[in-house]
């Protein structure tokens, strides 16, 4: 029987929820698949409006059809109306309490509200229903780790962060930080024409725990993953470099916010423009002489993760990525880039958001960069 498959992006990765409706057998079975299938397509290019209407008919038809209400979880999920998504999950859950999917997703909102507790035992209960789930058993031993860290934290909360550190010789240094956040969160904001309606949580560890956390690679002094995570350590004062890192981090939490499948050449570009980096002499002559010799990478192959790239693979990777996407500021502005983010998060894939959002295929824009670096 086939499959129909749902799919949102939780930490970076792809979660996918299968569901298989029963084969149509009276005219109320063939209207509900019908609208399913239509809410399924809508789901895929983005338009979560949409398929909310034609998952809430399907129910109209099938009230225990398991497929839609899954279906109306996942739209929900994915607008952020948590409260709704829990209801509709929970109702998959007693049709069909082997919905190990269904658990996943429900782990997915209690992490992103702060919740870890609950986040591991519905995840827990993921993973017992389906032992072939390897990445949320790698999620749990992270997520195991970081309530063990910060099971003691204090928290504190403004109206656009929510900031956890131990110990009270980390408020000065949690107070400075979000100063600089709220800066961040005004310049980044115009520039982009877009203020995140969600508190952004930012964690304050020692250089030890951020490591112990976080898994990050020796060059990283930062990590995203759905929460802003800093080493604090020696914090007493703003400095040029924190100041670049949360710019850096914070762009970062737009971007996922703005447009969850982002390519990474483009994440990083974006983060880096918005901390300042700029790319000197001697950076541009490298760039000059690789593109001369046509041995730049196609962006095509940026597109997934930079966290596992050796040091110097990093800064070679990170470089390129800057003067992709300074090349795209600077030929079409912002509010162009910010249309391409716009097609990202309506589901097209870069190729086509990049012909949607510049109006030039993402060969026509590799080989303008290329040609401009030359």
């Amino acid at each position: 029987m086939k499959k129909f498959i749902l799919a949102i992006c939780t930490a970076g990765t792809a979660l996918f929820l299968a569901v298989s409706p029963l084969s149509a057998q009276t005219p109320e079975q063939n209207t509900y698949l019908s609208f399913l299938r239509k809410g399924m397509d809508q789901m895929k290019t983005g338009d979560y409006r949409a398929a909310q209407d034609s998952f809430e008919n399907a129910l109209r038809y099938q009230d225990s059809g398991v497929e839609a209400h899954a279906g109306l979880g996942m739209v929900y999920y994915h607008q952020r109306e948590d409260r709704y998504a829990e209801r509709e999950l929970k109702r998959v859950l007693e049709l069909d309490p082997r919905f190990a999917s269904a658990y996943e997703v429900l782990g997915e909102i209690a992490y992103r509200n702060d919740d870890i507790e609950t986040a591991i035992s519905y995840w827990e209960k993921a993973v017992v229903l389906d032992p072939s789930a390897a990445p949320l058993r790698e999620r749990l031993v992270r997520v195991r780790k970081e309530q063990k860290t910060e099971k003691d934290f204090n928290r504190d909360v403004t109206s656009h962060f929510l900031t956890k550190y131990e110990g009270r010789e980390k408020i000065e240094a949690g107070r400075i930080i979000l100063k600089i956040l709220e800066d961040a969160y005004g310049e980044v904001g115009r520039a982009l024409s877009y203020y995140p309606d969600r508190e952004i949580q930012v964690v304050l560890y020692s250089n030890e725990q951020f490591r112990e956390v976080t898994d990050a690679p020796g060059w990283s002094a930062g990590v995203y993953d759905g929460k802003i995570r800093i080493p604090a350590g020696g914090i007493e004062q703003e400095t040029p470099g924190l100041r670049r890192l949360l710019y850096h981090e914070y762009t970062h939490a737009v971007v996922r916010s703005l447009a969850p499948r982002c390519p990474t050449w483009l994440n990083e570009g974006l983060a880096q423009y918005f901390e300042g980096r700029d790319i000197d002499a001697r950076q541009r002559t490298a760039l000059k002489r690789v593109a001369g010799e046509g041995k730049l990478p196609p962006l095509l192959k940026l597109e997934g993760s930079f966290m596992g790239l050796r040091d110097e693979q990093a800064a070679y990777t990170y470089l390129v990525s800057l003067s992709a996407v300074r090349y795209m500021i600077d030929s079409f502005g912002l509010y162009r880039v910010r249309s391409v983010l716009d097609e990202l998060a309506a589901g097209a894939d870069a190729s086509k958001a990049l012909a949607a959002g510049i109006a030039l295929s993402s060969e026509e824009f590799e080989r303008g960069w290329k040609k401009s670096l030359e």
